[in-house]
């Protein structure tokens, strides 16, 4: 990161503490079920043995491994990968990526057959967040339909994110589509970032989507009240000097390398941190359970 540079917000420390023993600890568990071995519990901390939270690296979530493995890295260095990342993350379930894949629907995209196909299966798309779609259509018809529409100004897209190497600048342009939105955007974004169309882009380790979770973490880190949540409000500069806290002073290189580290692992850290104090604190409704299963392989089809 080079020299240090001047820290301007005023973080509480007892919340920034608890802030990095998250990170810390959610990446320790990771390490003791997935790389040791371990048996269960791995930690310590009850609330992180009895209920859910993301991963420290997005890389590591199951759908996001799957989705890495028999989409993204085959076609990483191929225009096709941006249709391909929409594709799929629009579904974001691993059913549906393996049908399209079978019917080879990632890159020779039919809307008809789509949904004639997905529409096959119990369930079409991911419960982990909303899929917004047009109204009075059934949710695989409403998220062809969406699809088909970028899917014609594909070549626009992929020479506009060519020419603009920027992840800020690709998010805003990809949420005014339809149904699209921030949220989606930056899913998608998240991942071309490791793909020839924006693995160079210059705001890797500068710019990041807050959403709601986010905001509120930071309130928490400063002070502020919760609900807070203006958009002007500088909330890139302030997970830029989280970024810089993290690689100088809270990563010991040994759990977790400050070379992997970026924006995104600060702005999803703050939401689970948020989650991880409001159930701490009592504030809000019980996170869901987490059931473990020892025979879910940690990436399906592999």
């Amino acid at each position: 990161m080079g020299f240090k540079k001047e820290i301007m917000t005023q973080f509480l420390p007892k919340e920034l503490d608890t802030y990095f023993y998250w990170i810390h600890e959610r990446e320790s568990i990771r390490i003791n079920k997935e790389v040791l071995g371990h048996t269960p519990p791995w930690t310590t901390d009850e609330i992180l043995q009895k209920y859910k939270f993301c991963q420290v690296f997005r890389e590591d979530d199951r759908t996001t491994r799957w989705f890495r493995e028999h989409i993204r890295e085959p076609l990483k260095d191929s225009p096709d990968v941006f249709m391909a990342t929409v594709i799929f993350r629009w579904f974001n379930y691993i059913e549906s990526g393996r049908t399209l894949l079978k019917h080879d629907l990632i890159r020779n995209w039919d809307r008809k057959k789509a949904i004639d196909e997905i529409s096959k299966q119990n369930k079409w798309v991911t419960g982990a967040y909303i899929i917004k779609t047009p109204n009075r259509m059934n949710k695989v018809t409403g998220v062809a339909e969406c699809i088909s529409h970028m899917w014609k100004d594909k070549e626009y897209l992929i020479e506009y994110m060519k020419n603009i190497s920027s992840l800020e600048d690709t998010w805003n342009k990809l949420r005014d589509y339809p149904y699209m939105g921030p949220f989606m955007a930056y899913e998608v974004v998240t991942d071309l970032r490791h793909t020839h169309l924006l693995e160079n882009a210059t705001d890797i380790m500068s710019w990041a989507n807050p959403g709601p979770g986010a905001m509120r973490g930071l309130n928490r880190l400063t002070g502020r009240e919760l609900g807070f949540c203006k958009r002007s409000h500088p909330w890139n500069d302030e997970m830029k000097e989280l970024l810089e806290i993290a690689t100088t002073e809270r990563l010991d290189g040994e759990l977790i390398s400050d070379t992997n580290f970026e924006m995104r692992e600060i702005e999803g850290g703050l939401c689970e941190f948020d989650k991880y104090s409001r159930t701490v604190k009592k504030q809000g409704t019980t996170r869901s359970i987490y059931k473990h299963n020892k025979d879910l392989p940690l990436v399906e089809g592999l």
